[in-house]
Parts: structure tokens; C-alpha cells; sequence
């Protein structure tokens, strides 16, 4: 119950999108900053040093400013910033604006608000690159010092030229140091998270390339092998059906032997394309080896997936193959099996590859499903309509 609601009000508060929610997190901490600072503007009108108006009217502010950039947040009107999305160049330019009238506020402790435009700046190293917090200090610096003119030109007591001098010249050297180091560790920063991009594109890449077959991208044997037997256990689970179809191109051997290895490469490559596209999206094929493959057809009884493998014939017909020779036409053989409850996933396979023996023993070019003991095997697709073979 408390992680529900709890979940609950997260979503309400902070979105369900991670980047969004990230984001709508910044601003409510910024909120929660803001709300500290209000309170000790407070403190400071109770202890005299502050005049109560001018503290209200810079709480009320700070606050309705930050609440308006989370409302860009949680509506999405961020996002129209393509460049910028989490809004950090403009929250630190409201920033300086609120720090150098709080400076105009707090008289007597005016200096202790200038230490919010380093937290500025500390902020905005987590987005800004170095160019735009060296603009985002400059920017402080001027708009600063423009507010120390005025202010002691009105109030000269209050503000004394000789002590505007020294926030100013202190103000100078140390913003732009801290944005330059805030550059720095942001341009780091930046780095790590491209070597970060960098190394998780390799390992995906060296991922694929342990499970796929580097021919024809199909899962390789071992995958294959995997995800049945994750299937096996499934369908053993559910009590639902399984078949396995192992399939093998006909008179492959005169392919590369009249057109070249290469050639036959390209039939292989052709074929995986084929199949793919013809099969459902629940189905799995995978380079067995050679010029075989393996399909994996779950929650499947025999008669559909003969119907399955009867489409891949089909689809398999109709693919010429102009640039090799216009007169080739690719058929396969196939055998298709059943899962039994408590058979080995090996059992299987060999009964598959057993009726896929027999369909090639039947003329080729048809399926033919695997009998529930391997005694007997039985024809479920005659020959499908002529298709020209490369056998002479």
C-alpha cells in the first residue's frame, strides 16, 4: 500500500518519462533551495536587517519563477527546446537576476548573496558546455556591476563606493575561475558520457556478434539452441505446444559448385531475408549450420506450422536470383516436430531432422511432419506447386 501511493505521487509529481522525470526532480530541488532561501529572507526581516516588503516581493519571485520553469517540465513544453531541454541556460539566467536583486535586498549582508552566483554556475555544469557558463559569468559579472552603479548612485551610504569596489573586483576574478573549472569538469564530464555511449555500442556490438551468425544475421547454433531450450521449459510450464522445423536448402553443394562459394553466400543471405519476412513475428529461425536452419514456433500445433512452412516455400519460390544465374529457383526441404512433455530438447531436433531427411528422400521441395514416435513419419505437404530446383 505505502509503495503505491508512494509510486502514485512520484508519477504525479515527477511524470513517468526517465528523462522527464530527472528533470522535474531539478526543479523541485531548485524549488527546495528556494524555499531555504525564503525562509532565511525571513529570518532576516525578524532580526531587522531585511525590509519585510522587499523580501516578499523577491521570495515571491524566486518561488513563482522556479514553479514556472517545473510547470514547463511536467507539461512538456521543455521539449520544444530541442537544444537545451531541461532548461538550464534560462534557469541560470533567472538565477543571476534573482541573486543581483537579492544583493540590492540584503544591505548590511549583501556579500553573502553573491555566493548563490557560484551555485549557479556549480548548477550549470551539468548541462552547460564551457562557452556558455564563461557567457553565463561574464553575463552576472556586468549585470552586477551595472546594479552596484545604480545602487550607489541612489543610495550612497548604503551602498559606499569603496566597498562596491571590492564585491565587484572580487566578483570579477572569481566567477569567471569558477566557470572555467565548472568548463572543465562539464567538457569531463561530457567525454565520459560519450566513452560511456562509446563502450555500451561496443558491447552490444560484441554481444550480437556472439549470438548472431555473422552471414546471414540469424541467431548462431548456441542462441538458437538457448532460446529453445527457454522455450522447452515454457511450453512444459504452460502445457502449450511446441514444434521445431529443422530446414535444409535443396542441391546446395551445385549452387557453390557451379556459381562459386560466394554465389552461395548470397543464396543463404537471401533465404535468411526470405524466411524472416514470411514467418511470424513469434517465431525464431536460426543458422543451424551450413546450409541448414531451425525454426522455433511456440504456442504452435503441427498443422499451423506446416501452414507456416508452406508460406516460406511459397515466399521462397517466387525470390530469382538475376544477378547469379536468371534460370536458378532455391527450394528447401523441411521436417517438422512436435514438443513432447518430457522430452529432451535433443530428442526433438533429431526427429525434426529425421522427417526433414525423409522429405528430401520424398522428392524435396515439401515439409513433412514428424510422426509422435520416430518409427513413423507422415507427409503433411505434398509437393507444393513445381518449382524449378537447380539440379539438372
Amino acid at each position: 500500500m505505502g509503495n503505491s501511493l508512494s509510486r502514485r505521487v512520484g508519477n504525479l509529481l515527477l511524470g513517468q518519462d526517465k528523462r522527464q522525470r530527472v528533470r522535474a526532480t531539478q526543479s523541485l530541488l531548485t524549488l527546495l533551495l528556494d524555499l531555504l532561501l525564503a525562509a532565511i529572507a525571513g529570518v532576516g526581516v525578524w532580526l531587522g536587517v531585511l525590509e519585510g516588503r522587499l523580501a516578499l516581493l523577491w521570495a515571491v519571485l524566486c518561488l513563482g519563477g522556479v514553479l514556472g520553469f517545473y510547470g514547463m517540465v511536467r507539461s512538456g513544453l521543455n521539449l520544444r527546446f530541442k537544444s537545451d531541454p531541461a532548461l538550464t541556460l534560462p534557469q541560470g539566467v533567472f538565477s543571476v537576476f534573482t541573486t543581483v536583486g537579492a544583493y540590492l535586498m540584503c544591505g548590511p549582508v549583501r556579500g553573502a548573496s553573491m555566493l548563490a552566483l557560484a551555485v549557479t554556475l556549480i548548477f550549470g555544469m551539468f548541462a552547460l558546455r564551457l562557452r556558455q557558463l564563461v557567457g553565463l559569468s561574464l553575463f552576472a559579472v556586468l549585470l552586477l556591476g551595472l546594479a552596484m552603479a545604480v545602487a550607489h548612485s541612489q543610495w550612497p551610504q548604503r551602498y559606499p563606493a569603496a566597498e562596491e569596489v571590492m564585491h565587484f573586483l572580487l566578483m570579477a576574478v572569481l566567477l569567471p575561475s569558477i566557470a572555467l573549472l565548472a568548463g572543465q569538469l562539464s567538457r569531463l564530464r561530457h567525454k565520459l558520457r560519450q566513452h560511456s555511449v562509446e563502450l555500451e555500442q561496443a558491447l552490444e556490438k560484441n554481444r550480437q556478434l556472439a549470438i548472431r551468425d555473422e552471414l546471414t544475421g540469424l541467431y548462431n547454433r548456441r542462441h538458437a539452441l538457448e532460446l529453445m531450450q527457454h522455450e522447452v521449459s515454457r511450453a512444459e510450464r504452460s502445457g502449450r505446444s511446441l514444434c521445431l522445423a529443422v530446414i535444409d536448402i535443396d542441391h546446395f553443394k551445385r549452387v557453390n559448385d557451379q556459381h562459386g562459394h560466394g554465389q552461395g553466400d548470397e543464396v543463404l543471405r537471401a533465404f535468411a531475408a526470405c524466411a524472416v519476412a514470411a514467418l511470424r513475428d513469434t517465431d525464431t529461425l536460426g543458422r543451424w549450420g551450413g546450409e541448414e536452419f531451425i525454426v522455433m514456433l511456440p504456442e504452435t500445433e503441427t498443422h499451423a506450422a506446416a501452414a507456416v512452412v508452406a508460406r516460406v516455400h511459397r515466399a521462397l519460390a517466387g525470390v530469382r536470383f538475376e544477378a547469379i544465374d536468371p534460370a536458378l529457383r532455391v527450394s528447401f526441404s523441411a521436417g517438422i516436430a512436435v514438443f513432447e512433455p518430457g522430452e529432451a530438447l535433443a530428442a526433438c531436433i533429431e526427429r525434426a531432422d529425421q522427417a526433414m531427411y525423409a522429405a528430401k528422400q520424398g522428392g524435396r521441395d515439401r515439409s513433412v511432419v514428424a510422426a509422435r514416435t520416430a518409427a513413423r513419419l507422415r507427409p503433411v505437404a505434398a509437393r507444393l506447386q513445381a518449382v524449378p530446383s537447380s539440379a539438372p
